[in-house]
């Protein structure tokens, strides 16, 4: 891309700090932090507005918190709608803050954008079988799912334009529905020598522009410990229990590779779980001087993924 292409590109960089869809409130620090922690850009800012009340948290459909999340779900598109860019930063947030930038992104283009869900999770799953809507995102964006968060989709994703990075854990429901869309899977042991498998199917779709989703918990929670798997209250088991993750440099190396060979039009960084800080936040809000000596609240987490 020349310089001048770059001058005339309109970039928004959001900030969205959604935690219902995990129900977890430690995602919207984690959001924060990521926000802080990046680089800073010539980008627009925008922050989507996200409640950290406890009321309207019930489950509704099959969703939790689905009203509070359809609210932030159309802020989000009123925002992206307004500054109508060409490409979109989004910093979560859990996943669901996805769909409003994928689904914006792959209308402007008319479907032309191929999507790398970085990600250790498939997220196509639905109300019937699980509660957290942040793991329905990528079927709504496919077209299943619940009715109100599908319609936010005005042009419904290509499967054959999707394809998952570092992919390591799937339920049944949602392994019904890859097969169903015959989705494509790069699994981390691909990914350890070089980028080819990626690069390759990327020349085989044929799409203009890339959307990247990067869900943090694709990496290996043992070199990277603020993700949810990393809980220091069972590290031990989960080490003995999950399948490992990807390294941080190969993330990294694939996702430069991508970007010196095709033009990236969306980067959005979800499940930033920032153990170490949520504990010190905690502790400073019991700390004389500085907080309320008479907070017993201890961190809690929801330990439904």
């Amino acid at each position: 891309m020349t310089n001048k292409e770059e001058s005339t590109n309109k970039t928004l960089r959001l900030l969205m700090p959604q935690w219902q869809c995990g129900n977890n409130p430690i995602y919207f620090l984690g959001a924060q932090l990521l926000n802080w922690l990046a680089p800073d850009t010539n980008a627009i800012q925008e922050e989507v507005p996200i409640s950290l009340m406890e009321e309207g948290q019930e489950v509704e459909k099959g969703i939790f918190a689905r009203r509070a999340l359809l609210k932030q779900l159309h802020d989000a598109s009123a925002i992206i709608k307004k500054h109508s860019p060409d490409r979109i930063i989004v910093f979560g947030g859990d996943c669901g803050v996805e769909l409003s930038p994928i689904a914006y992104l792959n209308d402007k283009y008319d479907g032309d954008v191929a999507i790398l869900w970085v990600d250790a999770h498939p997220d196509v799953n639905s109300p019937e079988h699980f509660e957290n809507q942040h793991a329905h995102v990528l079927g709504n964006l496919l077209g299943i799912g619940d009715e109100e968060f599908v319609s936010a989709v005005p042009k419904l994703v290509n499967p054959d334009n999707i394809l998952y990075v570092g992919l390591n854990d799937r339920q049944p429901s949602e392994k019904k529905v890859m097969e169903q869309f015959n989705l494509r899977v790069v699994p981390p042991e691909e990914l350890i020598e070089d980028s080819l498998a990626v690069l390759k199917w990327l020349e085989e779709v044929k799409t203009s522009k890339v959307f990247i989703h990067f869900d943090l918990d694709v990496l290996d929670f043992t070199e990277f410990r603020s993700i949810l798997f990393a809980n220091p209250v069972a590290y031990e088991k989960m080490k003995a229990e999950l399948p490992k993750g990807s390294s941080m440099e190969t993330i990294i190396r694939v996702l430069q590779d991508v970007a010196k060979a095709y033009d990236v039009v969306g980067l959005g960084i979800t499940e930033h779980f920032p153990w170490d800080a949520y504990a010190l936040q905690n502790m400073l809000q019991r700390l004389p001087l500085i907080g309320d000596i008479n907070k017993e609240d201890k961190p809690s987490v929801n330990w439904i993924f």
